[in-house]
């Protein structure tokens, strides 16, 4: 029997639960004795190495006061969505104590995040449901029912300025899925997007002038579209007029309540896949669009939103919207597939913000384009970047979190859209597969008919648990302090940001929501004492192992806290790097 818990706070200042003055090592809270049933390695400073739970055994640690880092890890998205105990241990159980992990002590830390996009990733999740019903509906027309695939005729000469057109656009979607017509008036024509206004929308001044219409379309033409296409493939055609529609409507503001907005947020824009059949399909409008709310500084439709937020959040909204009508074209109009699983397509969305940003750091390198010209990105990137990299750091500041609102899995998302941190997550394997392939990976994801694990290991070529512990890895071997970042192997690296040094800048600029200059603190991990913990499957732990000076080598393993095996859905699997030095390993 174990003993009562007390507990301890060990160097790094994380707070640990000890199961004290219990030396039975039978207990089936201590893993079993470990067996090497193949062939005994070590690594070398600076070496990482993916190794399954079932072979960690063979990894030998010499007893020369090195430091190692060790990421257990579940790369999956098939497993049940449940939180799995499990132990890690370095030698077998001594008498010392069994450690369990508790991320959410590190005093001053919390891992809580504000969440006030709630609403809009509510309406998202019933979104992509819906693509499901869209693209079995897709898959039952003939081509001659009506035009199923892209045309790419942007010779097509445009409806005039001031023209009107009326809209079938989704109204309530909390318990019935309901639409209302809208009639709008066309207020600007760009070479790849029509920009149509609600004839209900407010005017000047409480709403956008034909200049600041114009100005938005310019950005989205010009800029936003060619980011998207460019990186994901062609939209589809479905109308045959060779752009891409914007309507700006007050039935997407009222899409939230006003009680609402102050806890949840609200919509600020979408993409219907319904509108990717022909508009002979019940509600379809047959043509690719974009719906975005309008400004409403007196709250006559919904909370208040003012111009120049509505100028401010639209970009961003569109560009990620974009990527999702890009992914259900490829995959379900032009290829007859399914829509894309929601973590993948969410991520590559969060991608294509990213991206945005990234083209206007290179437009405004420093210190130019910027209010304060010693800001990190320039005024018209923060739009884009500010969520990723919130949403990443609170992922990583708690990897296992099994809190409902802030639950953290990567690719195991099961019908849910995504919590923040999970967002965050699989941004953060998206950066760094784009930064191993180069960025011609994503047009690879979007344009196939394969889904999930099996379309990234193809776009890929690698199986995808390797990419999943050389991902899980790179989170915090790059850039390690002190080290010259190309000594560390490629593959373990990332290469377009440098994590550590972003979030220490925005440590230091906004330290309440980046209360530490560097997120991941590993777990100590001491010879003789098991560490329990638990992680939903699709995410990652890390835990840092010194070995001893002198004696025997050591073993670790990686094991469910039962006793028994992982399920074979889980891919359990360990990556461990030994650090150049214990001061680059903190």
């Amino acid at each position: 029997m174990r003993s009562s818990v007390c507990t301890l706070t060990v160097g790094t200042g994380l707070l640990v639960a000890l199961a004290a003055c219990s030396s039975d090592s039978t207990s089936p809270n201590v893993p079993p004795p470990a067996t090497c049933t193949g062939a005994s390695f070590t690594l070398a400073p600076l070496e990482g190495r993916i190794v399954a739970a079932a072979d960690l055994p063979c990894l030998s640690i010499p007893a020369d006061g090195g430091t190692y880092v060790i990421v257990p890890q579940f790369p999956t998205a098939t497993a049940p969505l449940s939180p799995v105990n499990f132990t890690v241990a370095a030698g077998a159980a001594t008498s010392a104590r069994i450690v369990t992990a508790s991320r959410r002590a590190i005093p001053g830390v919390s891992g809580a995040i504000s969440d006030l996009g709630r609403a809009q990733r509510d309406f998202e999740r019933k979104l992509r449901q819906r693509e499901r019903a869209a693209a079995a509906a897709a898959r039952g027309m003939s081509p001659a029912s009506g035009p199923l695939a892209s045309r790419a005729r942007a010779d097509v000469a445009a409806p005039p300025v001031g023209s009107s057109r009326t809209f079938h656009v989704l109204s309530d979607f909390s318990s019935t899925t309901q639409y209302k017509l809208d009639t709008a008036t066309l207020k600007y024509v760009g070479s790849h997007l029509l920009i149509y206004q609600s004839k209900n929308a407010p005017s000047s001044p409480n709403g956008f002038t034909d200049a600041q219409i114009a100005a938005i379309g310019n950005t989205f033409d010009q800029d936003l579209y060619t980011v998207d296409v460019a990186t994901f493939g062609s939209p589809t055609d479905i109308d045959g007029n060779g752009r891409v529609i914007v309507l700006l409507s007050p039935i997407i503001n009222s899409l939230t309540d006003r009680t609402s907005c102050q806890t949840q947020g609200y919509i600020a824009g979408f993409f219907d896949a319904v509108d990717l059949l022909p508009n002979t399909y019940q509600n379809s409008n047959g043509a690719e669009i974009f719906y975005a709310l309008v400004p409403d500084p007196t709250a006559q439709f919904s909370c208040v939103h003012n111009i120049e937020t509505v100028g401010q959040i639209t970009p961003a909204t569109f560009i990620h919207e974009f990527q999702h009508m890009i992914s259900f074209g490829q995959h379900a109009i032009m290829r007859g597939g399914n829509e894309e699983d929601a973590w993948l397509n969410e991520g590559m969305s969060h991608i294509a913000e990213e991206l945005g940003s990234r083209f206007y750091e290179h437009l405004y390198p420093p210190p130019t384009g910027r209010t304060n010209p010693a800001q990190l990105f320039p005024d018209s990137s923060e739009g884009f970047i500010s969520g990723d990299l919130s949403n990443s750091y609170h992922f990583l500041l708690d990897p296992t979190s099994t809190d409902a609102s802030d639950l953290a899995s990567v690719s195991n998302w099961g019908d849910g859209d995504g919590t923040l941190v999970q967002r965050g997550g699989v941004w953060l394997f998206l950066r760094w597969l784009g930064d191993q392939q180069d960025s011609m990976v994503y047009g690879r994801l979007d344009q196939t008919s394969l889904t999930g694990i099996p379309n990234v290991a193809n776009a890929a070529g690698t199986q995808f648990a390797t990419l999943f512990g050389e991902y899980a890895l790179a989170l915090y071997v790059d850039s390690l302090p002190g080290i010259p970042r190309a000594s560390i192997p490629p593959q373990f690296r990332y290469s377009s940001r440098n994590l550590r040094a972003l979030y220490a800048r925005e440590n230091q600029v906004d330290p309440g929501d980046f209360p530490v200059a560097f997120p991941i603190a590993p777990t100590p991990l001491a010879v003789g004492s098991p560490v329990q913990a638990s992680m939903y499957p699709g995410t990652m732990d890390f835990f840092l192992l010194t070995a001893p000076a002198s004696g025997a080598a050591t073993t670790v393993s990686f094991s469910p806290t039962s006793g028994n095996s992982f399920s074979r859905t889980l891919n359990a699997q360990v990556t461990v790097f030994k650090c150049p030095s214990a001061a680059a390993c903190q």
